[in-house]
């Protein structure tokens, strides 16, 4: 019997060491842990007046900064917007004005210095007076500081109504009526008696309402392309917010590409891109591009990968072109170039756009081995990871960790909201690393760029895939049942400390399984640094009274090997 209870306890051991070691393995050797200090490069302070108050358009900005060294510089939370509440535009004019003569450069939202931000934006009248006055303060703080470039961007109207246009039969009619007068404005066939039965449907006001707010806008991006001609203004974006395929958007898009060929202003001076978000993100990106070819190195070079056929072409929700389109575009608009083959390449972008529909769920495995023999031949790849539906199902990262691929070893990662939102997320973060890689001067420089880059990749991944393709959709769900029909508008004084307990606690049990992975877990080369993550450490709540935000930050325990 003891003989049997000795052979029964060795067979356990043995299965228990065997389990630890398959499912949470450990590497030895002499590791320490690499600092978290910021690495002030010199001449990096950046003045940025955000989009909005949104992670994405202030935080994003704020982080990459770090990850080149340069300290970004926002307005203080009183002046900004909150959520539905337009930000002080007299305040951030003020403080721009103020504070511009100590910056290297200054990025600065258009929609937030006139409206107060995106949302105020989509609702204002701009009238002549307020353009002409917009024009006058823009020049008064070139003359004043004449030697600090002024990066501005504006976004164009989206398609989607107005929300002061009540009635969501009314707006969903105006909205199918304004496709057609694309359609229409494009030299395409339209039914015109489908345009007078929907004509009959909204109120003749909301119509000139709606086409109004193209023409102020129209206005006001014509003269932002004035000010850019005078050289006011050293670079202008003008995005283009949740594009479609026709629309009155487009049309006053092409009137301002003709007005930018009649000026014949630069496209690296001026240019219209699609997206929102995440263009601070990018402006900041092409200053580094920029700094790096002016002190004689290349424009980096980007080879373009995607994860199965037909992704180059498929169009994404909220988007008026193709994936291989925009990311095209953003590569142009950061000041790379297009390389053909990875091997050439700086840089290797590849897009996973996960479709249940199109049966893509067949290309993640061979994606999943192409990114792993990238990697092991020590090519830097960021990884683009799409779902057509916003569902974990459609997502490349499941995979990469079930084929424990050691996705810490990206140089970036992002898959939020539209494909130019994460695209130009994930291309802007593993650029500004490329660059700060190239201008590193010490040992310390280069890990401290390294603990930014990979503390803005952890709170990519825990974000994009484990909250907004996972915790969402259970603490919706959780709310919902409780009675709360209408997440995106939470009582603050009900509900809102229950929502970030509902989070904190998924969140965190989700972050635990992906840190107990090999995939998490397996040492990682980033140039001649060995490195290994062993904690995320991530923190979130939700700033604003929904649950489609979320303010999430990364300090991850990050460890190198001498």
């Amino acid at each position: 019997m003891k003989q049997i209870l000795f052979i029964i306890s060795i067979f356990l051991s043995l299965s228990l060491l065997l389990f630890h070691f398959v499912f949470h393995p450990t590497y030895g050797g002499e590791w320490r842990t690499l600092s978290a200090a910021t690495t002030d490069a010199g001449n990096g302070r950046i003045l940025l007046v955000p989009l909005d108050s949104r992670p994405p358009c202030r935080e994003f900005v704020v982080n990459g900064g770090k990850i080149i060294g340069w300290e970004v510089i926002t307005p203080p939370t009183e002046y900004m917007d909150y959520y539905s509440m337009a930000g002080d535009t007299h305040a951030l004019k003020a403080w721009l004005a103020r504070e511009a003569g100590g910056a290297d450069a200054v990025i600065f939202s258009v929609d937030q210095l006139l409206s107060g931000g995106l949302l105020a934006a989509r609702e204002a009248h701009i009238s002549a007076k307020d353009i002409a006055a917009l024009a006058n303060d823009l020049r008064a703080l070139h003359a004043a500081h004449p030697a600090v470039p002024l990066h501005a961007f504006y976004i164009l109207p989206r398609a989607i109504p107005q929300d002061g246009l009540e009635g969501w039969r009314e707006r969903r009619a105006l909205l199918a009526y304004a496709r057609l007068l694309g359609r229409a404005g494009e030299g395409l066939p339209v039914d015109a008696e489908e345009m007078e039965r929907l004509r009959a449907q909204f109120p003749p006001d909301y119509l000139e309402k709606y086409l109004a707010h193209f023409e102020e806008s129209t206005a006001l991006a014509a003269m932002l392309i004035g000010l850019t001609e005078e050289g006011v203004l050293t670079r202008l974006v003008l995005g283009q917010d949740d594009g479609e395929e026709y629309s009155v958007g487009n049309l006053k898009k092409a009137e301002l590409a003709a007005l930018l060929v009649q000026k014949n202003i630069a496209p690296e001076r001026a240019m219209i891109v699609h997206g929102a978000d995440e263009i601070a993100l990018s402006m900041l990106t092409r200053i580094a591009v920029d700094e790096l070819c002016a002190d004689g190195g290349a424009a980096p070079r980007v080879s373009l990968r995607y994860a199965g056929a037909g992704m180059d072409d498929a169009v994404f929700p909220f988007m008026a072109v193709s994936n291989d389109v925009t990311a095209r575009e953003k590569i142009a608009m950061l000041g790379a170039v297009c390389a053909e083959e990875a091997e050439d390449s700086d840089l290797t972008l590849c897009i996973s756009a996960g479709d249940s529909n199109a049966d893509t769920l067949g290309t993640r495995a061979p994606a999943a081995a192409a990114i792993r023999d990238m990697m092991a031949r020590g090519m830097p790849v960021a990884l683009v990871d799409l779902s057509r539906h916003f569902h974990a199902e459609e997502t490349l990262l499941p995979m990469l960790i079930e084929k424990n691929v050691p996705v810490n070893a990206f140089t970036a990662y992002a898959g939020w909201n539209t494909a130019s939102n994460a695209i130009g997320t994930a291309l802007s973060e593993s650029l500004l690393y490329h660059c700060a890689m190239q201008r590193a001067g010490s040992d310390e420089e280069r890990e401290a760029y390294t603990y930014a880059n990979l503390a803005f990749l952890t709170g990519r991944i825990a974000e994009d895939e484990f909250y907004l393709k996972e915790t969402i959709d259970r603490v919706n769900n959780t709310l919902r049942i409780a009675g709360y029909r209408n997440t995106a508008d939470l009582d603050l004084t009900r509900n809102w400390r229950w929502a970030n307990d509902l989070l904190t606690h998924d969140l965190d049990r989700r972050i635990r399984s992906y840190e107990s992975s090999a995939a998490f877990r397996a040492p990682f080369q980033q140039g001649d640094m060995q490195l290994r993550l062993v904690r995320s450490n991530i923190t979130a709540y939700y700033p604003w009274p929904r649950t489609f935000e979320v303010r999430l930050e990364a300090a991850p325990t990050v460890e190198i090997s001498p």
